[in-house]
């Protein structure tokens, strides 16, 4: 069925999705892997709906434009749509060294970011995963914060150049804290109700 309101109705669809076959992820030891793949769809997507002044659907709506705005003036740990729960694991920091070498990460204190103590707005968090996601930013850690293969996946990292050109943003999650941020996003999202219908519309060649 052709959505009426793609930006709410298409990440229900992903969490209907998530609901079928994260078993299957669990029962396979996929968990990081599979909340990879729903981000992809259920974040990345309807957050460019959300938040691109010229997407070629339209303008968004001003009411879930205005949401994403508001998540500058509080921790992303504090947003709304983890309602009274936190996230398991979350780490926030600025990284100065090679970005290509996670085991040599270090913030301008010299601290690796899973060390980290500070503490991001939410809109720079959500900005941070979804550049990470668009441009393959991704990156597994083993409990050491390494990237070692064949290691047990215990994080997943989200990598974005700092505006600036100095340096990187990271937002690190374990598995079950990212899975939770997507499932506490889609039903965030489920609150706002329309202001239009969007309909698809595929930019100019």
């Amino acid at each position: 069925m052709i959505p009426q309101r793609f930006v709410t109705e298409y990440p229900e669809r992903c969490s209907q999705l998530l609901a079928m076959l994260e078993p299957q992820a669990r029962k396979h030891d996929l968990i990081g892997s599979f909340a990879l793949l729903v981000a992809s769809a259920a974040f990345t997507i309807p957050f460019a709906r959300m938040t691109e002044k010229q997407h070629p659907a339209g303008k968004p709506e001003a009411a879930l434009l205005a949401a994403i705005e508001a998540l500058k003036k509080a921790p992303f740990v504090k947003a709304p749509f983890w309602k009274s729960a936190n996230p398991g694991f979350f780490r926030y920091a600025k990284i100065v060294t090679n970005p290509e070498k996670p085991s040599g990460w270090k913030d301008a204190a010299g601290a690796h970011p899973l060390k980290s103590t500070e503490e991001k707005d939410g809109n720079t968090v959500l900005r941070t995963i979804r550049h990470a996601l668009a441009h393959g930013n991704v990156v597994y850690l083993d409990e050491n914060g390494h990237e070692v293969p064949g290691n047990t996946v215990r994080y997943l990292a989200f990598l974005s150049k700092h505006e600036s050109g100095d340096g990187h943003r990271v937002a690190i999650f374990d598995e079950e804290s990212f899975l939770s941020f997507l499932k506490a996003w889609i039903t965030w999202l489920q609150e706002f109700p329309p202001e239009h219908t969007f309909k698809f519309a595929e930019a100019a060649a």
